[in-house]
């Protein structure tokens, strides 16, 4: 299902628009616009969110970086969750992607198997403060309630449905 989004940009502030399609691959998006991955870490039977005061809401949220030079997609994830949460990846399914047209470019997001390397102490990058535990029933009460987002949380019930 492809649904049409706007909202404001957690980093600068402005306003974007652009669609959420869900996907089980993403071999058809251009490889060079892909710029960033959202990660929805399953730990224990609960969702991983993180609280990143480098965003200008200061909101609780999933696992999010962006992807470095020479880094695959795949590679970002791994490092973005370990960085964030200090959880190893031990499986990832692809959910869907975000188009942001203002910039032209994908976010890729993916549900995540994860457990931790140990207790979180800090993000490297000072992003991440604090991270929480939380179960499925209470991810709506951290996220925006517009379209996409239910459909990204719905979908992230009906792939954890299938794999676990």
């Amino acid at each position: 299902m492809k649904i049409e989004t706007s909202w404001i940009s957690k980093s600068a502030g402005n306003k974007r628009t652009g669609f959420f399609e869900d996907k089980d691959n993403f071999s058809n998006l251009p490889k060079e616009k892909i710029k960033s991955i959202c990660a929805f870490c399953y730990c224990d039977g609960k969702f991983v969110i993180v609280k990143n005061t480098s965003n200008i809401l200061r909101n609780w949220e999933p696992v999010s970086g962006h992807i470095e030079q020479g880094e695959s997609p795949e590679e970002a994830l791994v490092r973005e969750v370990q960085e964030e949460s200090n959880m190893k990846v031990l499986k990832h399914f692809p959910l869907g992607y975000l188009y942001i047209r203002e910039v032209d470019i994908y976010q890729v997001q993916y549900l995540c198997l994860v457990e931790p390397y140990g207790p979180f102490i800090s993000d490297p990058d000072g992003g991440v403060t604090e991270i929480k535990l939380v179960d499925y029933s209470e991810m709506a009460e951290y996220f925006d309630k517009n379209d996409t987002s239910r459909l990204t949380l719905t979908r992230c019930k009906e792939v954890l449905d299938k794999v676990l």
